[in-house]
């Protein structure tokens, strides 16, 4: 087994890309954010954005994510019995990886479904379900992927994504929400003067458009991130296997197929099929069965090595 420290793979600088589509909705947002600021303080223009940007590095702050990260993600800090379960896994993980003093912030996604992803450069977030059904060779399979994303640096530019986006989420909602006001002002106008009509529909359109154009830009942020990020899961499911842990998680990923095939069972036919170009677009991971296929060529490859 040869083992590795971190070193940049290709997807990391794949990742990018949605990135730079982002940034011209993320200047938008934060100009408008500048100017609601400048109403109350003065401050600049450029530092303003400047340290908006810069604020990206709290996603790789060991306590900031602790503290923020792990809430912004939706998720919540393990408690003792999940730490006492995970804890031992990461430490062989990292120990295959070369890492002497790893450095990782666990936390948990309250889930149905099992699934892990990583952030920030430091953040490894697991199921609960994972953590529930998975036995303890299956779930240090997902460790070792999630920490091999890390490895190659895969979460710097999709952890900058998620910061640059905050803002325009938060611009999106808002138009949304002025939106209805404006329609409920509009027709409370309307009741009493017809002449109202057309203004309050150029500003009702206004706020809509506005929420649309921000919602579109995080939508093709998000359809470029998971058009990329397959890349990215077959570099770590490779790193993974040279780590030592393919077996294991070739059988994690079985059990996603078993528990995922299980859900769907019902939905099969005509409705399946309809959706079936919609989750090639949306999902950011491959085709278990495919993952598994070149794991199991990888494995077979190193076998035949030795």
């Amino acid at each position: 087994m040869r083992q590795q420290r971190k070193s940049v793979e290709s997807s990391a600088f794949s990742a990018v890309i949605p990135v730079i589509a982002l940034l011209p909705a993320w200047f938008v947002s934060t100009s408008i954010f500048w100017w609601c600021f400048s109403l109350i303080f003065s401050v600049n223009f450029f530092i303003f954005h400047s340290v908006v940007a810069l604020g990206a590095g709290l996603m790789f702050f060991l306590p900031a994510q602790r503290l923020f990260v792990v809430r912004l993600l939706g998720t919540r800090l393990p408690n003792s019995e999940e730490l006492k379960r995970l804890n031992p896994l990461i430490k062989t993980v990292a120990q295959s990886a070369r890492l002497h003093t790893p450095r990782f912030v666990v936390a948990i996604d309250e889930s149905n479904d099992i699934n892990a992803f990583a952030c920030g450069g430091h953040i490894l977030v697991v199921s609960s379900s994972a953590v529930q059904l998975l036995s303890d060779d299956e779930l240090a399979g997902v460790v070792a992927h999630e920490m091999s994303h890390h490895l190659g640096a895969h979460t710097v530019a999709l952890s900058i994504g998620q910061w640059l986006s905050l803002p325009v989420i938060a611009c999106a909602r808002l138009g949304f929400v002025l939106q209805g006001a404006s329609l409920r002002i509009e027709k409370y106008l309307v009741q009493r003067h017809r002449y109202f009509r057309i203004p309050s529909k150029v500003i009702t359109s206004l706020f809509t458009a506005t929420a649309w154009i921000f919602q579109a830009s995080l939508l093709s942020a998000h359809i470029l991130n998971n058009i990329v990020g397959k890349n990215a899961e077959f570099q770590a499911d490779a790193r993974a296997v040279t780590l030592g842990f393919g077996k294991q998680l070739s059988a994690a990923l079985s059990r996603f197929t078993f528990n995922h095939e299980n859900s769907q069972r019902e939905h099969r036919s005509h409705h399946l099929a309809k959706k079936e170009w919609h989750e090639k677009i949306f999902s950011s991971h491959p085709e278990a069965r495919t993952r598994i296929a070149r794991i199991e060529a990888q494995l077979r490859t190193q076998q035949q090595r030795r």
